[in-house]
């Protein structure tokens, strides 16, 4: 599956955020699926509605990136 682009600076590399403030690195898939960089990380506690783009400041739902 192909990883999708932030629409401000077209780079994969995006975060999610947990109550306490710390950081995720995941990507967004075609589909809309959040999937961590690293395999095997536990996202619980990470609120996986909102990715955050590690090269500009566009933040937004996962789904906002998925093509109609």
């Amino acid at each position: 599956m192909k990883k999708l682009l932030c629409p401000q600076c077209k780079i994969a590399a995006m975060y999610v955020k947990n109550d306490l403030g710390e950081r995720l690195l995941v990507y967004v898939m075609e589909n809309g699926e959040v999937v961590t960089k690293q395999q095997g990380t536990s996202m619980e506690g990470f609120d996986l509605t909102e990715v955050y783009c590690l090269g500009c400041s566009w933040h937004g739902s996962p789904k906002r990136l998925v093509k109609s």
